[in-house]
């Protein structure tokens, strides 16, 4: 299962097809979440809704490493390695001072409480992931993995 949660984050950054502009983040990962709730190993978000400054650090993930495993070895967005039994999901935002940011709140349990922070970035009338860091559980910082850090 833990390939299967790899192969999801790399397929994520890898594929092309346009998405519709992301208007609300929190909706947008409350779908998410709905998404994998639903059936996990069958979703992958896509790779269209990261800024310039993460979908660069997937791409160097990827031609650093090629086919083997790279920086991330789990599914940022559930901070597991396996098929998670996700539960207890809620999705909400942060106030924030600055139009063009946005903080939303994922909050779950997948064994234990987790709490994962997605930071977004409006621009060009869309918003898009700029940044993910776990708070509860686990710490990271999405983009500092991305440089196996």
């Amino acid at each position: 299962m833990r390939l299967a949660a790899i192969t999801l984050t790399f397929a994520a950054c890898a594929c092309t097809a346009a998405t519709p502009a992301i208007t609300d983040p929190e909706a947008f990962v409350r779908g998410v979440y709905r998404q994998i709730a639903a059936h996990t190993s069958d979703y992958a978000p896509p790779a269209d809704i990261y800024t310039p400054h993460l979908a660069a650090l997937f791409a160097a993930d990827r031609k650093q490493h090629g086919d083997e495993v790279g920086c991330i070895d789990f599914d940022f967005w559930t901070n597991s390695q396996d098929d998670p039994h996700i539960r207890d999901i809620r999705v909400g935002s942060l106030p924030q001072r600055d139009p063009a940011l946005k903080t939303v709140v994922a909050t779950f349990t997948i064994e234990r409480p987790m709490e994962i922070h997605f930071e977004f970035r409006r621009g060009d009338g869309r918003s898009l992931l700029d940044d993910a860091s776990s708070v509860k559980g686990e710490h990271w910082t999405l983009s500092k993995l991305l440089r196996c850090k």
